[in-house]
């Protein structure tokens, strides 16, 4: 017998559209921006990573008006990787200095009376530098894979009223520590912060009812519940955290790497209740400029990728449209061409 699917079925995709990356002693640097600190206080995810330490070669660090040049290397699997690059770094004016230190990981801008203007990591400005690139090509010149971020965990803080973000949740986070602990000498951990403020709602037709009958009425009732509101904010991070989980398989995580989705889950008890048959993400990091990968997935600037809510035995996919050939013919009863 075949399994059940309504006329008109449902997915929901978060749509990862609010992102900035972080080292993790910014987290608690009182001199980061105001600006930022606001854009960050509402990303209720994180991501936590690391990739091979970069450094500078204090030789090639030159400013020409707002432009910096630089030439970065790091230690890809014991072999040198180097770019060169020229960009326009925010802060950056007539007359500053660029300046880096033994170990040459770290990065400075001053000013004419040796006060600092920027600072950072080596990679934080070569990340910059390829968020600036128009093209895919541009972002990887070279060697500048060495920039693909690995997942490693995938947290959420929100709190009963979404009062907690993801900065607040990190300043003592005993896993985020652990990590941190356990890096190789010749890495450096990130966090990017994120959060979903689009949801996209996907929509599939099989129109083999006709009007009035018992199956045009069920299907009028699950289209109700579908539709019955937004999801609430704190449902998208819940159900966006397993899915990033499932998806990325990070090594930290233990919980929702094999589990998600289930419908015995307080957290997704709503989208059963709506009855939605499928929900997904969409993570884009080229304004970030570097890609994402994990011990699981390849380094890529997208992901994406969409779970059903049911199994086979109980539910066809909202995409199984050669299945749904097999519906028609039996709502029908007559022979339906593929």
């Amino acid at each position: 017998m075949p399994s059940k699917r309504h006329i008109t079925e449902f997915g929901m995709i978060a749509v990862i559209d609010r992102s900035v990356m972080m080292e993790p002693k910014a987290l608690r640097d009182e001199s980061i921006s105001k600006e930022i600190l606001d854009y960050a206080s509402g990303c209720h995810l994180y991501l936590i990573g690391h990739r091979p330490l970069t450094v500078v070669d204090p030789e090639s660090l030159s400013v020409d008006g707002k432009h910096m040049t630089a030439r970065f290397i790091s230690y890809e699997q014991s072999e040198d990787a180097i770019v060169e690059c020229f960009w326009r770094q925010p802060g950056v004016v007539g007359g500053v200095k660029v300046l880096s230190d033994w170990t040459y990981n770290v990065l400075r801008v001053v000013d004419a009376s040796g006060a600092q203007v920027a600072r950072g990591n080596a990679s934080l400005f070569l990340t910059y530098a390829m968020a600036l690139a128009k093209t895919d090509a541009q972002r990887l010149p070279v060697d500048a894979q060495f920039l693909d971020l690995q997942v490693d965990y995938v947290g959420k803080a929100y709190g009963s009223d979404g009062e907690r973000g993801a900065v607040a949740r990190l300043q003592n986070h005993k896993t985020f520590q652990r990590i941190l602990a356990e890096l190789p000498r010749d890495a450096e951990a990130w966090v990017i912060l994120l959060n979903s403020d689009t949801q996209t709602l996907l929509t599939s037709i099989m129109p083999w009812a006709t009007a009035g009958d018992s199956a045009d009425i069920a299907d009028n009732e699950h289209i109700e519940r579908a539709l019955s509101g937004p999801l609430r904010d704190e449902m998208v991070v819940d159900f966006t955290e397993g899915r990033l989980i499932k998806y990325f398989q990070p090594r930290y995580n233990v919980q929702l790497k094999n589990s998600f989705p289930h419908p015995a889950s307080k957290p997704l008890m709503e989208l059963y209740s709506r009855d939605l048959n499928a929900v997904g993400f969409e993570l884009d990091t080229r304004h970030l400029g570097l890609r994402i990968r994990s011990e699981t997935v390849a380094p890529s600037f997208y992901h994406g990728a969409t779970y059903p809510l049911h199994s086979t035995e109980e539910r066809r996919s909202m995409f199984d449209f050669l299945d749904d050939i097999d519906l028609l013919r039996a709502g029908r009863g007559k022979q339906v061409e593929p």
